[in-house]
């Protein structure tokens, strides 16, 4: 095994690029470093992606670590609202989206990160689409993750990953498909999937208008980034 350390931090992007320069397997797994994949979650993956040469990559179920609280709460529903997200989209075989939390790629669905990219999961599995391969999520395959704790923190990052799929929208020429972008591509998917998601979770209704508050937010904020600046978010700010 080989172990690279960076002594400055130049990004993502280039931490990832220096992996795949290294690898010269057919499959590449990515798993953030505050990730924490579940007893056989890596062996599901593998299971999936073995069984059809089609699919380009499969990607974990993402289940947030947390407490009790408003925040939690909070974090419950963004996060099952992009679960039953990506298990639609899955059963529709339509998927260009991939949580980089806990994935597996086929090493000839992607290429090298272009400069600066922020979502490296998205980028990779939009291409991989591209190139005409499907992308997956496998239920059975869990990976808890850790969470902003302060709604400052929310915010932040939900900016950094909208402006991260405006980048990608930009370069690949169609936008992750996530529960935000199908608010707009199509309305009415979307709304059945929050209204499973909320009738999951009823608890989640007390929150619903400080989502929307923050998401709003987030998604004005992301695009002042967008319009000002190609390098935002390059170096991701450490959760506290």
């Amino acid at each position: 095994m080989e172990v690279a350390i960076e002594g400055e931090r130049h990004g993502k992007a280039e931490a990832v690029n220096r992996i795949l320069d290294r690898s010269h397997t057919p499959l590449v797994l990515f798993a953030n470093a505050d990730a924490r994949p579940e007893p056989g979650a890596i062996a599901r993956l593998l299971s999936t992606i073995g069984s059809d040469e089609r699919i380009g990559a499969v990607s974990a179920v993402p289940v947030p670590e947390g407490g009790g609280g408003p925040m939690s709460t909070l974090l419950s529903l963004m996060w099952g609202a992009h679960n039953d997200c990506s298990v639609a989209l899955n059963h529709m075989n339509v998927s260009n989206h991939a949580s980089d939390e806990l994935v597996l790629f086929r090493r000839n669905a992607i290429t090298a990160l272009p400069e600066n990219t922020v979502n490296d999961g998205a980028f990779f599995a939009g291409t991989a689409r591209l190139r005409g391969y499907s992308i997956k999520v496998s239920t059975d395959a869990r990976v808890r993750i850790r969470t902003p704790k302060r709604i400052t923190d929310v915010i932040h990052q939900r900016r950094r990953i909208l402006y991260g799929h405006l980048q990608v929208w930009r370069r690949i020429g169609s936008p992750p498909m996530t529960i935000e972008s199908l608010l707009f591509l199509s309305p009415a998917t979307a709304l059945r999937l929050l209204v499973k998601t909320l009738a999951a979770r009823p608890k989640s209704l007390m929150v619903v208008p400080l989502a929307l508050v923050s998401e709003i937010l987030a998604a004005i904020l992301s695009i002042l980034d967008t319009l000002r600046s190609s390098r935002a978010h390059v170096i991701w700010r450490r959760l506290e």
